[in-house]
């Protein structure tokens, strides 16, 4: 009788450094990924940050204006990016670092509408038709 199974190839090693690994996927991280990064970092590091993120009325921004408290929250980021070393953020326009947080929040599901809009943990409707 002759010998049916099928040798089964070794597979190659895994790289045991990370630096050469190869990534399959050739997109870079995009400014929201790298935005999200010092975000993660800040919600641990700073009282501030977290304050400035927390209000979701004017009436209780630490500014008395969500728009300012963006701002704010957008010196920090674009501040602890220098500390980091990230200067992809650091350079950015505080404007576009407000556009990525923006993305970066409602991943969370802690946009500053997605919280207003809860009640106990659950989604209401909004208050009136406009609120879209």
């Amino acid at each position: 009788m002759s010998d049916t199974r099928i040798k089964l190839r070794e597979a190659p090693p895994l790289p045991a450094d990370i630096d050469e690994w190869e990534r399959a996927i050739k997109n870079e991280r995009t400014l929201n990924d790298l935005v999200e990064d010092v975000h993660r970092i800040l919600v641990n590091e700073s009282d501030d940050y977290r304050a400035y993120l927390r209000a979701v009325a004017d009436a209780h921004a630490v500014t008395g204006s969500l728009s300012f408290d963006n701002c704010k929250a957008c010196e920090l980021i674009q501040s602890k990016a220098k500390t980091i070393g990230s200067s992809e953020v650091a350079q950015e326009k505080l404007a576009i670092i407000n556009l990525s947080l923006g993305v970066v929040l409602r991943r969370y599901n802690a946009s500053r509408k997605q919280r207003r809009n809860k009640l106990h943990g659950q989604t209401v409707p909004p208050e009136n038709d406009n609120d879209h």
